[in-house]
């Protein structure tokens, strides 16, 4: 068999068992949407206290639920350095208390670094109700990583 002949039959064999598209432009079979399936769980990481940051990451988890295209079945929010004063009550520091209980209520779970806590002097009490305490956010993340999350790093 001449080379050119056995390098067509190879491909031929390949696109029959493997599919003709390549791995880096493969389609969704039911919309035919060229992107990649993100993936079905996801962790947003937050490490600012600065009002700003926070508001852009607490906005791009509720965005991320409202995406229609977006398969998300699990979403965490780890938050560590000053990002854990985002779960504190509403004070004239914090306004965001009802979007945290909000996203709650749509199945977010939010967990907060205990080395952080500890070295900003905050207990499990001080936390909003439902936010879970994790002894570190490196660790949860590498955690969470391993359990196939996307990772998404807010502001």
């Amino acid at each position: 068999m001449e080379r050119r002949s056995f390098v067509s039959a190879v491909g031929t064999v390949s696109a029959l068992l493997f599919g003709s598209e390549s791995v880096g432009a493969t389609r969704d079979r039911c919309t035919g949407d060229p992107r990649p399936s993100p993936p079905a769980k996801t962790v947003v990481h937050l490490s600012s206290g600065e009002t700003k940051a926070q508001r852009h990451a607490l906005l791009n988890a509720k965005n991320l639920l409202e995406d229609d295209t977006v398969p998300v079945k699990e979403l965490a929010f780890v938050a560590n350095g000053k990002g854990v004063t985002l779960y504190t009550p509403p004070t004239g520091d914090n306004e965001f208390y009802d979007l945290v209980t909000s996203l709650q209520e749509r199945g977010v779970a939010f967990r907060a670094c205990g080395n952080a806590m500890e070295a900003l002097g905050l207990t499990e009490d001080d936390l909003v109700d439902g936010v879970e305490p994790v002894p570190s956010a490196v660790g949860e993340l590498a955690r969470l990583q391993e359990l196939e999350y996307g990772y998404i790093k807010a502001p």
